[in-house]
């Protein structure tokens, strides 16, 4: 029964890391993510009160630290010193979002139909399926976005699509909080940043798919 409020959960997480990946403007898109992390933390603690699992509060704690106030902060550092919109994706938004959906409707049949040893209820395999969508829509930013901010918070769903399918999988094992934890990309984001700030004062522009004008 605690189920339909965490699918709920776990859908707000989609859509919140869908519309991150579409809205054009970087600072929305940012606020997007936000909202997102905001959805992911309170999924985390829903499994947390539901398996009885405190220990996955930490986990809750680590991601309104991480996710919901130190990414957003360092995008809007980013953002404050660079265009606020995004670079003309290579695909429109209307293909996007049809590739989304055929991409979301295609693991709810493979977790549905497949899944049923690692996810034996089907609230479950809807949880696993939402994970899997979260992972591929960071796959597909990272494909097709063309700006830094985006490739950041495309990497960042690959991570949260990864860390919903863990909760999904083993919210009740004591290991599952510590690797969660253990597995914050955090100071990778901030790498990222950096580095995608030196090279725009050094291109003149965000566009990461221009980046092989640094060679030689």
């Amino acid at each position: 029964m605690f189920y339909s409020p965490i699918l709920t959960l776990t859908l707000g997480v989609l859509i919140t890391g869908v519309a991150a990946a579409e809205i054009r403007n970087l600072a929305a898109s940012t606020w997007a993510y936000l909202v997102h992390s905001l959805f992911l933390a309170a999924t985390f603690a829903a499994f947390a009160s539901a398996t009885n699992s405190p220990r996955l509060y930490w986990w809750v704690l680590a991601a309104v630290m991480t996710k919901v106030i130190f990414i957003p902060l360092v995008l809007r550092w980013y953002i404050v010193r660079h265009p606020t919109t995004e670079l003309r994706p290579t695909l429109d938004y209307r293909i996007s979002l049809v590739i989304l959906a055929a991409v979301l409707m295609m693991f709810f049949r493979l977790a549905q139909t497949h899944m049923g040893a690692i996810a034996p209820t089907e609230a479950a395999r809807s949880n696993l399926a939402v994970a899997f969508t979260v992972f591929a829509v960071g796959l597909y930013i990272l494909a097709t976005r063309r700006n830094a901010v985006k490739n950041v918070i495309g990497v960042c769903l690959l991570e949260n699509g990864t860390h919903l399918a863990l909760v999904v999988l083993a919210a009740a094992q004591p290991e599952t909080a510590l690797l969660g934890i253990a597995t914050s990309i955090v100071v990778t984001v901030w790498i990222l940043i950096y580095i995608t700030s030196g090279v725009h004062k050094i291109i003149g522009t965000p566009d990461t798919f221009k980046l092989s004008e640094l060679r030689g």
